[in-house]
């Protein structure tokens, strides 16, 4: 980490030229999209460098939510100095709210939302709902273009060939290329000896991958596009899910696999043919190519973790301890960020389910929502998905004339396919970055959907 190259004193110094030279590039550039590629860079890579404030109210900090807050002061300038006009909330906007409205009371009703020592208690909040509900939001207003959109999946693309190198050096431990140097250390994080990247988690890994395999097919589906995009997604298309593979972690393999079947009905049902005949050869190239680079100890390490029932028996027990948890509070939940104080009391042994541990979070988002939050958190929490599905749908259909624009709806649902899937597995709360991706992309489908409906009335 940082820390670990530089003293406390030039590591402030450097941390207040990074928000300088944000600040600046934000005032010179006028394009607020680049602030956001910005601030998810530092999200990415300075998540692990934290400031502690002992003793405060205010939560944690690092570069990041610094760099949230400067955003945040620059659009609001912006509101204030009629340059950007402001969207009024719809539906999802006020799910949204109320949402956030609603954990902040369960927070306070179950004395969380002031940690022991005195500061807020709000990080899981902020990384899991509070960061990618703005940035939906913003979303919204800034990616107003048809180039701005084109640039979110080449940034995710951009992105994706730096994790898929990384998962590949950190396959054959090829450690002096590793960037950074903190996903070599096994205190930090999760999934020591899996690909984890820069997220130092292999399920989350796994999961930005699959967003970058299907973004990928994005400028393969639109005949006009430039030779090197389309060279680069063939390249992705062959790495990102040996990248995947290297994972070892079947939830991550499961939403690959989701949404590359999301976009194989995309192309099939536009009679696509050669794309799905190229498309099955590079399958099968990409099979060929793990044959060869697989050695005994991957094909072990693979097996083992296909074959490993210890991760199941974990899931089902937490199932359980949730659905205990909400049968016994049911509107309101036991409180948000609760669960791992509380699961210990609703565990049930139940035959033929071996029990492991009672030290485990919640691996489920949208269970330990209705664990946390009742009945009425998990109905907002599931209209907020099932509104932007709504809004895809729709603006699909405004499309039907444009086949080069529908696929970037289709790619959005590959993507919400891997999202999904992977927030079955995971408890999504704690990876901002993740978050954040998934509903940018929201944001653009719905502000597009917005404006498409107000140029029609």
């Amino acid at each position: 980490m940082l820390a670990t190259l530089f003293s406390p004193e030039v590591l402030l110094i450097l941390e207040i030229a990074i928000i300088g030279a944000i600040a600046f590039f934000l005032i010179v550039s006028k394009n607020f999209t680049s602030g956001i590629y910005l601030w998810l860079l530092t999200v990415l890579f300075f998540k692990y460098q934290r400031m502690e404030f002992a003793d405060s109210i205010m939560p944690d900090m690092d570069i990041s939510r610094i760099v949230f807050v400067l955003l945040l002061g620059v659009f609001v300038l912006e509101v204030l100095a009629r340059k950007r006009r402001l969207y009024a909330f719809t539906r999802i906007e006020y799910s949204m709210f109320f949402f956030c409205v609603l954990a902040i009371a369960s927070m306070v009703w179950s004395g969380s939302f002031v940690k022991e020592g005195g500061g807020l208690g709000i990080g899981e909040l902020l990384t899991g709902y509070l960061f990618p509900f703005f940035m939906f939001y913003v979303g919204q207003h800034v990616f107003d273009t048809p180039g701005k959109r084109n640039v979110f999946i080449k940034f995710i693309m951009v992105l994706g060939a730096y994790l898929c190198l990384t998962a590949f050096l950190e396959h054959f431990n090829v450690q002096a290329l590793i960037w950074p140097k903190y996903i070599l250390d096994p205190t930090v994080g999760l999934h020591f000896e899996r690909a984890r990247g820069p997220f130092v988690q292999a399920a989350v890994n796994g999961t930005v991958l699959g967003f970058v395999m299907v973004s990928a097919f994005l400028f393969l589906f639109v005949s006009d596009r430039k030779k090197l995009w389309k060279i680069f997604s063939w390249t992705l298309l062959i790495l990102s899910p040996i990248a995947i593979f290297f994972t070892y972690t079947r939830a991550s393999w499961l939403g690959a696999l989701m949404g590359f079947a999301v976009v194989m009905l995309y192309a099939m049902r536009h009679k696509k043919k050669m794309f799905l005949i190229i498309t099955i050869l590079l399958c099968c190239l990409v099979a060929l190519s793990l044959f060869f680079i697989l050695d005994d100890d991957t094909m072990h390490l693979a097996s083992r973790r296909a074959g490993n029932e210890n991760p199941i028996y974990d899931r089902l027990n937490l199932y359980i301890a949730s659905m205990n948890m909400f049968m016994d509070h049911p509107f309101l939940g036991v409180g948000f960020g609760q669960f791992k104080e509380r699961v210990a009391d609703y565990y049930e042994n139940i035959e033929g389910i071996p029990f492991r541990s009672a030290e485990i979070a919640e691996h489920d988002t949208f269970v330990g929502v209705l664990a946390e939050m009742g009945i009425i958190g998990f109905a907002l929490i599931l209209s907020i998905y099932i509104l932007i599905l709504s809004k895809s749908i729709r603006l699909y259909k405004f499309l039907a004339g444009n086949p080069k624009e529908k696929a970037l709806i289709a790619v959005f649902w590959s993507i919400s396919a891997v999202f999904i899937i992977n927030s079955l597995f995971i408890e999504m709360r704690y990876f901002d970055f993740v978050n954040c991706l998934f509903f940018i992309f929201a944001g653009i489908i719905c502000g597009w959907e917005r404006n498409y409906d107000t140029a029609l009335a």
